[in-house]
């Protein structure tokens, strides 16, 4: 090999985590889906909190009737949302600077992550292959495409151990450790993990100070927010407070019974469904068990020096797993450290020979057969956004109908209401109610919904098919003598738009 070919291979070493930035940003910026904003209800909150923010409406859900106060998804966010929006206040077209900023947390947290990786020690081709395998997977490109945190806080997170896993332990970099995992925590409520994760880490190395002080600079980032659900929490309607409720009253409706039946390692489940390929159980469980094994013993040889990433993980994948109703992008967010987690483990067992050699073989062909073609495939027809581009369908032929049909000052009950407030400029409210039973949901009656819907001055309920939760409501509305809902149009198998005149 020629010293040109080695100083080639050095430099972009040397560059690694901006080359890798630069590729996960260009991908991210691909991502980026045509679908209505609100397709996935979290997106659509937390555009219409960075609207009232930007128009100096308070933190408040400006979409529902009364707009209370937001009580259930941290502010960061919708903050620096709401200064794009001051930059740029038309909206849908700003949506793509919304966009761009996504992208730009996602690039941001790889780098910090390519950064970070290079003070676990481990072979150079891990690096180049786990970290685009995890930042290019197809889940990620769904979350990043969509207006949701988690690129935010994937990046504070990331940012957060950089600071914190040096070999020389300063005070100076501990508070910046506490401040950037506070930061972290208010983006997502499950950022607590990261904050007490990093104050582990210290503690365990016997760094009492350091530890002490990454705790107070991170609750002391927290304050405002608690301050604010101690004012405002209870200000919410206990019929919304399964979307629109503090945490804690979440937690109550879904019982201790909820976050018991979480003691278990189901928390790894979308790691080992996106990896693994669709083979019957009895060999489908002893892979998903090996493939979470290897994850673990990458945790393990790595822990010692970097032990503020690997507890921040382990803690916050505890409180994925107990949390009653965690979806799986709570855990892809993690992807890359889960990929290079792998590879680490994989190795290491690779190179011990005997039979460990033959389990890292089979599960390799089986991560092949399962995970590379249906990234390929995601890849090659943007089956990624699919799912965004199918929900927002019904709502191409709704938003026109209900800005046409509706006078300005209507209330609409439908499914993702903020999406039709941010398109419609009408209020909006839920037409299915619901609340968290364990680990699951029950609905309300159709009467609970339509008292709710009475007193909240709905005039209009929409439907987005047939088959949507609040059609039980609409077909006992339409019933009787004196019907309360009058339909206004109906797509067969499509949406529908009724006019609802509540009794007086």
């Amino acid at each position: 090999m020629s010293a040109g070919q080695v100083n080639w291979r050095e430099h972009a070493w040397r560059l690694w985590p901006e080359i890798l930035a630069f590729v996960v940003f260009a991908a991210a910026i691909w991502a980026q889906t045509g679908a209505r904003v609100g397709v996935f209800f979290d997106d659509g909150i937390y555009v219409v909190l960075a609207k009232a923010l930007a128009s100096g409406e308070g933190y408040h859900n400006i979409h529902l009737p009364g707009a209370p106060p937001a009580v259930h998804y941290p502010f960061l966010y919708p903050a620096a949302l709401s200064l794009l929006w001051q930059v740029w206040p038309s909206f849908p077209s700003n949506v793509a600077l919304f966009g761009i900023f996504d992208s730009a947390a996602l690039a941001l947290a790889a780098w910090a992550i390519a950064r970070h990786a290079r003070r676990w020690q481990i072979p150079r081709a891990v690096h180049f292959v786990a970290l685009p395998a995890g930042f290019l997977a197809f889940p990620l490109l769904t979350i990043v495409g969509v207006r949701f945190s988690e690129p935010m806080f994937l990046a504070l997170t990331a940012l957060a151990v950089l600071a914190a896993d040096r070999e020389q332990v300063t005070y100076r970099g501990a508070a910046l450790a506490g401040v950037l995992a506070g930061l972290a925590a208010l983006t997502r409520t499950a950022g607590v993990a990261i904050i007490g994760g990093i104050a582990l880490a210290y503690w365990l190395r016997r760094r009492r100070g350091a530890a002490a002080l990454v705790a107070g600079a991170g609750v002391l980032m927290v304050l405002p927010w608690i301050a604010w659900l101690v004012a405002r929490g209870n200000a919410i309607d206990p019929l919304l407070a399964a979307n629109y409720g503090t945490y804690l009253a979440e937690a109550r409706q879904a019982g201790a019974a909820g976050f018991l039946a979480g003691v278990n390692p189901g928390v790894f489940a979308p790691l080992a469904r996106l990896s693994l390929p669709a083979v019957p159980g009895w060999l489908w469980y002893p892979m998903a068990v090996t493939l979470v094994g290897i994850v673990v013993w990458g945790a393990v040889l790595v822990a010692r020096r970097v032990p503020a990433c690997v507890i921040s993980l382990g803690c916050y994948l505890l409180l994925v797993g107990l949390w009653p109703f965690a979806p799986d992008r709570f855990v892809w967010i993690l992807l890359p450290w889960l990929a290079l987690l792998a590879l680490v483990g994989g190795v290491d067992a690779w190179r011990r020979g005997g039979a460990a050699q033959g389990v890292i073989a089979v599960l390799a062909v089986a991560v092949s057969a399962g995970y590379l073609p249906r990234e390929a495939i995601s890849l090659g027809t943007r089956g990624f956004a699919r799912t965004a581009e199918r929900i927002s369908l019904p709502f191409d032929l709704l938003v026109p109908s209900i800005a046409q049909e509706t006078p300005d000052d209507a209330v609409v009950a439908v499914a993702d209401e903020a999406l039709v407030y941010l398109y419609t400029g009408r209020k909006a409210t839920p037409n299915h109610l619901f609340r968290w039973e364990r680990r699951g949901t029950e609905a309300y009656s159709t009467d609970v919904t339509m008292s709710y819907l009475c007193a909240s001055g709905v005039t209009h309920v929409a439907l987005t098919g047939p088959n949507a939760p609040a059609a039980p409501l609409v077909n006992q509305g339409i019933r009787g003598p004196d019907p309360l809902l009058t339909r206004l149009f109906r797509v067969t198998d499509g949406p529908a738009l009724y006019r609802l005149t509540c009794p007086s």
